[in-house]
């Protein structure tokens, strides 16, 4: 029986599947892996180890798929986004550097001078942030490491390593290269008028390529890889909303470490600056992702530092926020462990617990986080029904966030949304494989590749009552939390700033 094995690789961890022609997963294996933190507000990963654990688990995937059949072709899907420096063998110059990372605020600003915000936003229907447009983490590294830079043969991100590794090329596909902050999201294609005006050199850009593109044939030549096609894939959200089998101006969440309600639309005027605005795996359409950067790592960061030290598995999460009360017993919790996106995006904005009193519990705390993440849903959803002129009474959600029943509950009241938790949890993975599908032939077009999956819902849960007015006048003080502290975040980053600069001042450029 014929599979086609595909990749997800996400900020945490690597999962890898096989579909065969019927769409149905099989064989799916999954590796974690860590990412680094050198620096305050710096955040990478490590290339080679990821590559290999990526390496090992898709050997353990194709060894089983030969057990009853064999492998058609292979698909890839990563997270969004980070930058790679590369050289002509496709080795790696550094560590990878990814969207949490804040090390780039002066390139960012400098481009934004040297272009015009509203220009950047013209063309690439983005604002220019620090990490998340990478434009600025490829500009820190030219500025700081000049003699890197020339040898650099390519700039790309995670997916342009692996498929490298892969096929030995460097391409990137459009869903990826919207998140650059030079890529023209109409016309496909880089921007001269970005990328030539701050220095790049377009030479060491990737080629841009269709999601569905063939990349080039598998090239490891051990045992059991034989020379399959390698397709290009998508971004992790742009191959989820596809497996979903998502229509126009219709709405779902994905809920990991960010939490993101995500709008496909047809039409690229009503994308808003506050969102992250990126080409659809189909042409013509485009995707508008209202992300939060931190609600399921700050679920994490709860655990980690308050519960498993006291020798606590994960388990005691399920319940703890029941042994408080609805609204926390007055505690508040601000979700941004290191900046946020939508809606505030302000890189300097940090976590706060506030309203904690002498009987304030660990599941008070608890119950804050998961309250909190699901205020700053409340105001993404706001701006959509708001701005994008769509109003509904339930969204699908998926993703390893989703299966929080606790959370979702709470979400579903605040909210005042039916939420639907459907029956596939590696939508990634599926969504990179329907992709190959149609690069291979198995199906006719895209269109009808996104239709062949039928995507149940396991359960639904429903917004009670007695809880949506509460948490209504609930969201409006949550309303007033951030821009109460806004001037202490920048107070806060400025002096943390000056220490860096000392610091930096120190350092020997190469």
């Amino acid at each position: 029986m014929s599979h086609i094995i595909g990749i997800d690789i996400g900020t945490s961890g690597i999962k890898v599947g096989a579909m065969n022609k019927e769409g149905v997963l099989r064989y799916l294996e999954y590796q974690q892996y860590s990412l680094i933190y050198p620096k305050i507000g710096w955040v990478e990963i490590d290339l080679e180890d990821i590559w290999e654990k990526t390496k090992a688990l898709l050997y353990k995937v194709w060894e089983q798929v030969e057990t009853v059949g064999k492998v058609d072709a292979i698909s890839l899907t990563t997270f969004c986004n980070s930058s790679v420096f590369l050289t002509e063998n496709g080795d790696a110059l550094s560590q990878g550097i990814i969207y949490l990372d804040q090390r780039s605020k002066r390139e960012r600003d400098c481009i934004n001078n040297t272009i015009g915000e509203d220009v950047i936003f013209e063309i690439t229907k983005n604002r220019l942030e620090p990490g998340q447009y990478t434009i600025t983490t490829l500009l820190w590294f030219k500025n700081h490491f000049q003699y890197l830079y020339k040898k650099m043969y390519k700039w790309g991100n995670l997916s342009t390593y692996i498929l490298n590794k892969l096929t030995g090329k460097f391409v990137m596909d459009w869903t990826q290269s919207s998140f650059s902050g030079m890529f023209d999201i109409e016309k496909y294609e880089w921007s001269a008028e970005i990328y030539e005006k701050v220095g790049i050199d377009k030479n060491k850009l990737p080629e841009v390529v269709a999601p569905s593109s063939i990349v080039g044939e598998l090239i490891l030549d051990e045992y059991p890889f034989s020379a399959v096609p390698v397709i290009a894939g998508a971004a992790d959200t742009a191959c989820s909303t596809f497996a979903l089998g998502m229509g126009i101006n219709e709405i779902f969440e994905s809920a990991g470490t960010s939490n993101v309600l995500t709008v496909c639309t047809d039409q690229p005027s009503v994308l808003d600056k506050r969102f992250l605005n990126r080409c659809h795996v189909i042409k013509n359409r485009w995707l508008s992702h209202g992300a939060m950067s931190f609600p399921g790592a700050s679920v994490k960061w709860f655990y980690e530092q308050f519960l498993k030290t006291e020798g606590h598995s994960e388990e005691v999460l399920n319940g703890l926020a029941e042994d408080s009360v609805p609204g926390a017993n007055g505690v508040f919790f601000l979700p941004y462990l290191q900046g946020e996106r939508t809606p505030i995006w302000d890189g300097n904005a940090r976590s706060v617990f506030a309203g904690m009193h002498l009987n304030t519990t660990k599941a008070d705390m608890y119950r804050a986080v998961l309250e909190g993440t699901a205020f700053g849903l409340k105001q993404i959803n706001n701006i959509i029904e708001k701005k994008y002129h769509l109003t509904t009474t339930a969204f699908p959600s998926i993703g390893g966030g989703a299966e929080n029943k606790e959370w979702g509950q709470i979400k579903a009241n605040v909210l005042n949304k039916e939420i639907r938790i459907k029956d596939i949890s590696q939508t990634g993975v599926l969504g990179a494989c329907l992709i190959a599908g149609t690069a291979i032939g198995w199906y006719s077009s895209l269109e009808i590749a996104a239709n062949e999956i039928t995507n149940k819902t396991l359960y639904t849960i429903k917004p009670e009552e007695e809880m949506v007015e509460m948490y209504d006048k609930l969201h409006h003080v949550f309303n007033e939390l951030y821009p109460s502290l806004k001037n202490f975040f920048a107070l806060s980053a400025h002096a943390q700033s000056q220490n860096e600069l000392i610091e930096e001042n120190n350092e020997v450029i190469i």
